[in-house]
């Protein structure tokens, strides 16, 4: 049993009625991912489920011809799409195609339809030799021939086995064997064979499903059950070193491409550390200073945003404010800027904001987590280095520590890099709907756990390796702010890093779709983690912290 968005099934309906559910259910913000047509009498029958899904730009078509269904194809392949299932099918009028496409960027796939047995079984072994995953499989009755289609992906996937032509009296055989081998079936269609039925199958082996194997998929796969989390990543380090990286179930629930140590994620606010080093690094080389004003003539951002003349509490804020939080407002609440406006871009957005969004307190005297300050951060990275942000944080922070395959995630799913997870939204989050492309400084990083860690020993004051920093600047960016002191029971906030009483130091990070975490204690160990669920406001963090704490323990 697992948790998740909200779904509803049909079956057994006709193609007009599908149209109708279709139609209407989209309405309420749910879209069909599973489809199978069949043929009754002269009459299709639909059956199909629809998942409360947002974000992903998706198509479904039935009805299509042979010809209008190659076109179809021809253009949706075109255009970025990824065909999610077909289903052929045969009505009175001959055959017929039901599909249901998505768009998003992923690795090399393909698709064939109307094979027979023989040419099916060829184009399998071809595939499979070019290093391809059978995702999808359907067996369909066209007169009294039974044909085949199939979705094949360049990904990695758990280690699987596929059959067709399966006669009814094997099936149950086939079913037993395989499930004794700990095989899990995870696609089946049956063609009308005469009197009787052929059956397609798609088995796969997943080692998750064993709790017992090891203490960390003991304590990782009931919190991936819990919260309907489809991959989930970590790393463990000890004085300076990996020790453990190990990766859970799915980068793509879609296509069931597995999640690896490999596959980058969005880290969120963990992003914020990163911003602070690459400030701190060009404070020790006297390109910035602390008491630097942001706005107005002759500081950091001049009048390049805005409308003059800005408040006195504007031209107040200085670098230190922002790395603290303590600017005054423009905080990380239902109001926050940067979840704002979502049609501007990031120039016209810190505008917007400095126009329509005073701040509540003078500078200095209050702590208010802000999203926008980091972006502004970023934006004062830029003027200071003449390069993107991106690229100066590459270049003086995540390229010296081994971190380089970290990369600025884009925002929607066509935009996804190699070797990217895809994120699911919780409870109609939409991980796809939110800005993230403007978010670099504050929120935009994907990395694996183990290039966050790697990072992190760039700072994490270890002998080994060497940090990026003095250990006077590294002192000061992990010192609590003045705004945000530590307590015996409230931590404290630094620089862009989290910090209590016993040299801790760390940061989480929340998006729809995304929850990771990075934890440098005092006792020479580290770990970082990372998952394609989440949502802002849910338990999910609080336990994903506490969990991590158990797994750094048990690895």
């Amino acid at each position: 049993m697992q948790n998740g968005s909200s779904w509803q099934a049909r079956h057994g309906i006709s193609a007009t009625d599908y149209q109708a559910t279709v139609t209407s259910l989209g309405g309420s913000g749910f879209r069909p991912v599973d489809l199978s047509v069949f043929r009754s009498g002269n009459s299709p029958l639909f059956s199909a489920v629809w998942e409360q899904e947002q974000g992903l730009e998706w198509v479904a078509r039935h009805g299509l011809t042979s010809s209008q269904y190659q076109s179809l194809f021809d253009d949706l392949s075109h255009r970025g799409f990824r065909l999610r299932c077909v289903s052929p099918y045969e009505d009175a009028g001959g055959e017929r195609f039901a599909c249901i496409w998505d768009r998003y960027a992923g690795p090399a796939w393909s698709a064939r339809h109307g094979l027979t047995s023989d040419e099916y079984q060829r184009e399998f072994n071809r595939q499979r030799d070019l290093g391809f995953r059978l995702v999808r499989a359907v067996g369909y009755t066209i007169g009294s021939d039974i044909r085949y289609a199939g979705i094949w992906e360049q990904s990695p996937g758990h280690p699987w086995a596929a059959a067709h032509g399966v006669t009814h009296g094997d099936y149950q055989g086939q079913f037993d064997a395989n499930s004794r081998a700990g095989l899990r079936l995870v696609d089946v269609s049956g063609a009308r064979d005469g009197a009787s039925a052929r059956y397609t199958t798609i088995w796969e082996s997943t080692p998750e499903a064993a709790l017992s194997s090891d203490a960390a998929t003991g304590l990782v796969v009931p919190f991936m059950q819990k919260w309907a989390v489809p991959g989930f990543s970590f790393a463990v380090a000890r004085n300076g070193a990996i020790s453990s990286a190990r990766a859970f179930g799915y980068a793509n629930r879609i296509t069931r491409e597995i999640a690896t140590p490999d596959h980058r994620f969005r880290i969120a606010s963990v992003s914020k550390p990163i911003t602070s080093t690459t400030v701190h690094l060009l404070l020790e080389r006297g390109r910035l200073a602390l008491t630097d004003r942001v706005f107005g003539p002759g500081a950091l951002l001049g009048t390049t945003y805005g409308t003059q003349p800005y408040s006195d509490r504007v031209r107040a804020v200085t670098l230190q404010h922002l790395l603290e939080h303590t600017a005054g407002g423009w905080s990380n609440d239902a109001n926050d800027p940067m979840f704002q406006q979502t049609a501007f871009d990031r120039n016209a957005l810190i505008t917007w904001t400095l126009d329509n969004r005073p701040l509540e307190f003078d500078p200095g005297t209050t702590w208010n987590y802000s999203n926008f300050g980091y972006c502004l951060l970023g934006r004062i990275v830029e003027r200071v280095t003449g390069m993107s942000y991106g690229d100066s944080v590459l270049q003086f922070v995540l390229d010296p520590s081994g971190a380089g395959r970290a990369l600025l995630a884009g925002a929607t799913a066509p935009d996804r890099a190699p070797e990217e997870a895809m994120y699911v939204g919780l409870d109609s989050a939409a991980p796809y709907d939110i800005r993230v492309d403007r978010m670099d400084a504050h929120g935009g990083w994907a990395a694996t756990p183990a290039d966050v860690l790697r990072f992190c020993f760039s700072v994490d004051g270890l002998p080994s390796p060497p940090d990026l920093l003095q250990p006077m600047t590294r002192t000061a960016m992990t010192t609590a702010s003045a705004a945000r002191p530590v307590s015996a029971t409230t931590p404290g906030y630094a620089r862009g890093w989290a910090v209590n009483t016993i040299d801790t130091i760390w940061h989480d990070g929340t998006l729809p779709g995304t929850q990771s975490i990075l934890v440098r204690p005092s006792n020479g160990r580290a770990w970082s983690a990372v998952c394609n669920a989440g949502r802002p406001g849910t338990a999910l963090a609080e336990e994903f912290d506490a969990l991590m704490w158990k797994v750094q323990q048990a690895v």
